[in-house]
Protein backbone atom coordinates (compact mmCIF):
# COMPACT_ATOMS: atom_id res chain seq x y z
CA UNK A 1 0.00 0.00 0.00
CA UNK A 2 1.83 3.21 -1.03
CA UNK A 3 -1.19 6.07 -1.19
CA UNK A 4 -4.46 6.54 0.42
CA UNK A 5 -6.93 8.95 -0.56
CA UNK A 6 -9.20 11.37 1.69
CA UNK A 7 -11.70 12.94 -0.17
CA UNK A 8 -14.68 15.42 0.44
CA UNK A 9 -17.88 14.73 -1.32
CA UNK A 10 -20.06 17.70 -1.62
CA UNK A 11 -18.47 20.16 -4.32
CA UNK A 12 -15.71 17.69 -4.92
CA UNK A 13 -15.95 13.82 -5.65
CA UNK A 14 -19.82 15.14 -5.87
CA UNK A 15 -21.04 18.44 -8.61
CA UNK A 16 -22.56 20.85 -6.40
CA UNK A 17 -25.65 21.19 -8.34
CA UNK A 18 -26.65 17.59 -9.17
CA UNK A 19 -24.51 15.44 -6.79
CA UNK A 20 -23.04 13.12 -9.95
CA UNK A 21 -19.80 11.41 -9.51
CA UNK A 22 -20.37 10.61 -13.11
CA UNK A 23 -17.12 12.37 -14.28
CA UNK A 24 -15.13 10.78 -12.21
CA UNK A 25 -15.92 7.49 -13.42
CA UNK A 26 -11.96 7.08 -14.81
CA UNK A 27 -9.84 7.84 -11.75
CA UNK A 28 -12.27 6.18 -9.30
CA UNK A 29 -11.86 2.97 -11.63
CA UNK A 30 -7.90 2.98 -11.48
CA UNK A 31 -8.52 3.67 -7.82
CA UNK A 32 -10.39 0.32 -7.62
CA UNK A 33 -7.55 -1.76 -9.73
CA UNK A 34 -5.11 -0.37 -7.93
CA UNK A 35 -6.47 -1.06 -4.27
CA UNK A 36 -5.96 2.03 -3.34
CA UNK A 37 -8.18 2.96 0.01
CA UNK A 38 -10.20 6.10 -1.08
CA UNK A 39 -11.75 7.29 2.43
CA UNK A 40 -14.66 9.49 2.04
CA UNK A 41 -13.99 12.55 4.43
CA UNK A 42 -17.79 14.53 4.62
CA UNK A 43 -20.11 16.42 6.40
CA UNK A 44 -22.75 13.81 5.32
CA UNK A 45 -23.79 11.36 7.78
CA UNK A 46 -23.15 7.28 7.91
CA UNK A 47 -26.50 6.50 6.01
CA UNK A 48 -26.17 9.15 3.28
CA UNK A 49 -22.63 8.24 2.70
CA UNK A 50 -23.64 4.17 2.62
CA UNK A 51 -25.43 3.70 -0.60
CA UNK A 52 -22.53 6.31 -2.42
CA UNK A 53 -20.05 3.50 -1.36
CA UNK A 54 -22.12 0.98 -3.21
CA UNK A 55 -22.74 2.56 -6.40
CA UNK A 56 -19.41 3.13 -6.83
CA UNK A 57 -18.43 0.08 -5.52
CA UNK A 58 -15.95 0.52 -2.51
CA UNK A 59 -15.86 -0.60 0.76
CA UNK A 60 -13.13 1.70 2.50
CA UNK A 61 -13.44 2.98 6.16
CA UNK A 62 -15.14 6.47 6.46
CA UNK A 63 -14.78 9.67 8.11
CA UNK A 64 -18.82 11.40 8.52
CA UNK A 65 -20.08 14.23 10.15
CA UNK A 66 -17.14 16.77 10.14
CA UNK A 67 -14.83 13.50 12.32
CA UNK A 68 -17.98 13.06 14.71
CA UNK A 69 -17.16 9.34 14.11
CA UNK A 70 -15.03 6.77 11.81
CA UNK A 71 -16.51 3.68 10.54
CA UNK A 72 -14.21 0.81 9.47
CA UNK A 73 -16.25 -1.80 7.73
CA UNK A 74 -16.18 -4.99 10.10
CA UNK A 75 -13.15 -7.16 9.42
CA UNK A 76 -11.28 -4.82 7.80
CA UNK A 77 -8.29 -6.27 5.91
CA UNK A 78 -8.49 -8.18 9.36
CA UNK A 79 -6.84 -5.05 11.45
CA UNK A 80 -6.65 -4.80 14.69
CA UNK A 81 -8.70 -1.59 15.70
CA UNK A 82 -7.95 -1.29 19.61
CA UNK A 83 -10.36 1.92 20.43
CA UNK A 84 -13.00 0.94 18.62
CA UNK A 85 -16.14 -0.41 19.28
CA UNK A 86 -18.64 -2.91 17.55
CA UNK A 87 -21.34 -1.73 16.07
CA UNK A 88 -23.93 -2.90 12.85
CA UNK A 89 -21.40 -4.30 10.58
CA UNK A 90 -18.60 -1.46 11.76
CA UNK A 91 -15.71 -0.69 13.96
CA UNK A 92 -16.75 2.66 15.27
CA UNK A 93 -14.60 5.11 16.83
CA UNK A 94 -16.33 8.23 17.98
CA UNK A 95 -14.73 11.48 18.50
CA UNK A 96 -17.75 14.40 17.95
CA UNK A 97 -20.37 14.25 20.77
CA UNK A 98 -23.43 12.94 21.26
CA UNK A 99 -26.06 14.42 18.65
CA UNK A 100 -28.79 14.31 21.71
CA UNK A 101 -26.46 17.01 23.01
CA UNK A 102 -26.06 18.54 19.90
CA UNK A 103 -29.51 19.50 19.38
CA UNK A 104 -30.56 20.40 23.49
CA UNK A 105 -27.95 23.30 22.59
CA UNK A 106 -29.40 24.13 19.65
CA UNK A 107 -33.10 24.06 20.94
CA UNK A 108 -31.75 26.06 23.76
CA UNK A 109 -30.13 28.95 22.59
CA UNK A 110 -31.53 29.09 18.27
CA UNK A 111 -34.56 31.13 18.91
CA UNK A 112 -32.61 33.35 19.69
CA UNK A 113 -30.49 33.61 16.28
CA UNK A 114 -33.81 32.51 13.82
CA UNK A 115 -31.33 29.37 13.66
CA UNK A 116 -33.33 25.74 11.68
CA UNK A 117 -31.43 22.69 11.96
CA UNK A 118 -32.20 19.47 10.06
CA UNK A 119 -33.87 18.07 13.36
CA UNK A 120 -36.09 20.94 12.92
CA UNK A 121 -36.99 20.56 9.13
CA UNK A 122 -39.18 17.56 7.30
CA UNK A 123 -36.83 15.38 4.76
CA UNK A 124 -39.13 17.74 1.71
CA UNK A 125 -37.36 21.09 3.39
CA UNK A 126 -34.01 19.41 3.36
CA UNK A 127 -34.28 18.18 -0.13
CA UNK A 128 -35.56 21.86 -1.12
CA UNK A 129 -32.67 23.47 0.53
CA UNK A 130 -30.10 21.11 -1.05
CA UNK A 131 -31.50 19.37 -3.80
CA UNK A 132 -31.52 16.47 -3.01
CA UNK A 133 -33.96 13.15 -3.59
CA UNK A 134 -36.63 12.89 -1.01
CA UNK A 135 -34.84 9.48 0.04
CA UNK A 136 -31.85 11.02 0.67
CA UNK A 137 -32.60 13.50 2.23
CA UNK A 138 -34.54 11.51 4.57
CA UNK A 139 -30.99 9.56 5.33
CA UNK A 140 -29.56 13.09 5.65
CA UNK A 141 -31.79 13.42 8.73
CA UNK A 142 -29.92 9.91 10.25
CA UNK A 143 -27.45 12.22 12.37
CA UNK A 144 -25.36 10.96 14.86
CA UNK A 145 -22.83 13.84 15.70
CA UNK A 146 -24.07 17.01 14.25
CA UNK A 147 -25.92 19.56 12.97
CA UNK A 148 -26.29 21.41 9.44
CA UNK A 149 -28.58 24.34 10.13
CA UNK A 150 -29.16 28.07 8.37
CA UNK A 151 -29.87 30.86 9.90
CA UNK A 152 -32.33 34.31 9.59
CA UNK A 153 -29.30 36.13 10.60
CA UNK A 154 -26.02 35.53 9.22
CA UNK A 155 -24.27 38.17 10.95
CA UNK A 156 -24.97 36.99 14.02
CA UNK A 157 -22.81 33.58 13.49
CA UNK A 158 -19.76 35.07 15.73
CA UNK A 159 -22.02 35.72 18.34
CA UNK A 160 -23.62 32.01 18.00
CA UNK A 161 -20.58 30.62 18.41
CA UNK A 162 -19.11 32.20 21.46
CA UNK A 163 -22.04 30.62 22.99
CA UNK A 164 -21.01 27.33 21.46
CA UNK A 165 -17.40 27.29 22.27
CA UNK A 166 -18.87 27.83 26.27
CA UNK A 167 -20.78 24.67 26.05
CA UNK A 168 -18.12 22.44 24.51
CA UNK A 169 -19.37 23.32 20.88
CA UNK A 170 -18.05 24.82 17.73
CA UNK A 171 -19.51 26.45 14.42
CA UNK A 172 -17.74 25.01 11.10
CA UNK A 173 -18.88 26.23 7.31
CA UNK A 174 -19.48 23.59 4.79
CA UNK A 175 -20.85 24.44 0.94
CA UNK A 176 -24.44 25.02 1.87
CA UNK A 177 -25.19 25.48 6.31
CA UNK A 178 -23.17 26.06 8.88
CA UNK A 179 -22.41 23.00 11.37
CA UNK A 180 -22.71 23.01 14.68
CA UNK A 181 -19.82 20.13 15.82
CA UNK A 182 -18.30 19.02 19.09
CA UNK A 183 -15.29 21.16 20.23
CA UNK A 184 -13.00 18.07 20.17
CA UNK A 185 -13.32 16.99 16.86
CA UNK A 186 -12.27 18.08 13.00
CA UNK A 187 -11.82 16.68 9.71
CA UNK A 188 -8.07 17.18 10.47
CA UNK A 189 -8.05 15.01 13.69
CA UNK A 190 -9.99 12.19 11.93
CA UNK A 191 -7.79 11.44 9.31
CA UNK A 192 -4.49 11.49 11.45
CA UNK A 193 -6.31 8.67 13.78
CA UNK A 194 -6.93 6.83 10.42
CA UNK A 195 -3.31 7.54 9.31
CA UNK A 196 -2.13 5.86 12.44
CA UNK A 197 -4.24 2.89 12.21
CA UNK A 198 -3.31 2.08 8.56
CA UNK A 199 0.55 2.86 9.79
CA UNK A 200 0.42 0.61 12.76
CA UNK A 201 -1.33 -2.28 10.96
CA UNK A 202 0.39 -2.30 7.43
CA UNK A 203 3.80 -1.37 8.75
CA UNK A 204 4.04 0.06 5.56
CA UNK A 205 5.50 3.85 4.49
CA UNK A 206 2.28 5.71 2.85
CA UNK A 207 1.84 8.92 1.06
CA UNK A 208 -1.56 10.60 1.52
CA UNK A 209 -3.73 12.67 -0.74
CA UNK A 210 -6.95 15.36 0.25
CA UNK A 211 -9.57 16.59 -1.70
CA UNK A 212 -11.91 19.17 -0.88
CA UNK A 213 -13.41 22.65 -1.64
CA UNK A 214 -15.04 24.63 1.83
CA UNK A 215 -13.46 25.97 4.66
CA UNK A 216 -14.58 22.63 7.10
CA UNK A 217 -11.80 20.56 4.70
CA UNK A 218 -9.04 22.94 5.79
CA UNK A 219 -7.94 20.65 8.94
CA UNK A 220 -7.87 17.95 6.53
CA UNK A 221 -5.65 19.27 3.64
CA UNK A 222 -3.35 20.23 6.55
CA UNK A 223 -2.94 16.99 8.02
CA UNK A 224 -1.92 14.84 4.01
CA UNK A 225 0.99 14.67 1.72
CA UNK A 226 -0.41 15.83 -1.12
CA UNK A 227 -3.27 19.14 -0.84
CA UNK A 228 -5.99 19.44 -3.48
CA UNK A 229 -8.00 22.25 -3.38
CA UNK A 230 -11.22 22.20 -5.62
CA UNK A 231 -12.66 25.61 -7.24
CA UNK A 232 -16.63 26.51 -6.06
CA UNK A 233 -19.04 27.09 -8.75
CA UNK A 234 -19.11 31.19 -8.71
CA UNK A 235 -17.04 31.47 -5.72
CA UNK A 236 -13.55 30.48 -6.91
CA UNK A 237 -11.23 28.95 -4.39
CA UNK A 238 -10.65 29.40 -1.03
CA UNK A 239 -7.96 31.66 -0.51
CA UNK A 240 -5.49 29.11 1.32
CA UNK A 241 -1.47 28.44 1.38
CA UNK A 242 -0.63 24.70 1.98
CA UNK A 243 2.97 24.02 0.84
CA UNK A 244 2.44 21.80 -2.47
CA UNK A 245 -1.26 22.51 -2.46
CA UNK A 246 -2.82 21.75 -6.35
CA UNK A 247 -5.41 23.78 -7.57
CA UNK A 248 -7.92 21.77 -9.87
CA UNK A 249 -8.49 23.45 -12.98
CA UNK A 250 -12.60 22.39 -12.84
CA UNK A 251 -15.26 22.47 -9.73
CA UNK A 252 -16.94 19.39 -8.81
CA UNK A 253 -16.38 15.47 -10.24
CA UNK A 254 -14.68 16.80 -13.28
CA UNK A 255 -11.87 18.72 -11.54
CA UNK A 256 -11.36 15.96 -8.76
CA UNK A 257 -10.76 12.95 -11.80
CA UNK A 258 -8.49 15.56 -13.44
CA UNK A 259 -6.00 15.72 -10.35
CA UNK A 260 -6.44 12.31 -9.43
CA UNK A 261 -5.80 10.86 -12.83
CA UNK A 262 -2.66 13.26 -12.92
CA UNK A 263 -1.52 12.24 -9.57
CA UNK A 264 -1.96 8.05 -10.11
CA UNK A 265 -0.19 9.02 -13.34
CA UNK A 266 2.70 9.57 -11.24
CA UNK A 267 2.27 6.93 -8.55
CA UNK A 268 5.71 5.49 -8.42
CA UNK A 269 7.18 9.13 -8.50
CA UNK A 270 5.19 10.49 -5.76
CA UNK A 271 5.45 7.28 -3.15
CA UNK A 272 9.37 7.31 -3.50
CA UNK A 273 10.81 10.63 -4.15
CA UNK A 274 10.25 14.49 -4.60
CA UNK A 275 8.03 15.24 -7.40
CA UNK A 276 6.54 17.85 -9.44
CA UNK A 277 3.04 17.38 -10.37
CA UNK A 278 2.05 17.51 -13.74
CA UNK A 279 -1.70 18.20 -15.20
CA UNK A 280 -3.02 15.69 -17.49
CA UNK A 281 -1.22 16.46 -20.88
CA UNK A 282 1.98 16.96 -19.57
CA UNK A 283 1.85 20.62 -18.59
CA UNK A 284 3.02 22.27 -15.22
Amino acid sequence: MKLIIFTDLDGSLLNHGDYSFAEATPSLRRIKQSGIPLIMTTSKTRREVEPLQREMGIREPVIVENGGGIFFPAGYRNWRIGQGEQEDDYTVIRIGTSYPRVRAFLEKVGPRFGVRGFGDMTPAEIAGLTGLPMERAVLAREREFTEPFIMERPDDIGRLNVLAEEEGFKVTQGGRFHHLIGIAQDKGKAVRMVCDIFKANSGTATKTIGLGDSENDLTMLGQVDIPVLIPRPGKGFLGIRLPGLIRATQAGAGGWNEVVLGLLNNEDEITTRDWQYKKPGGEL
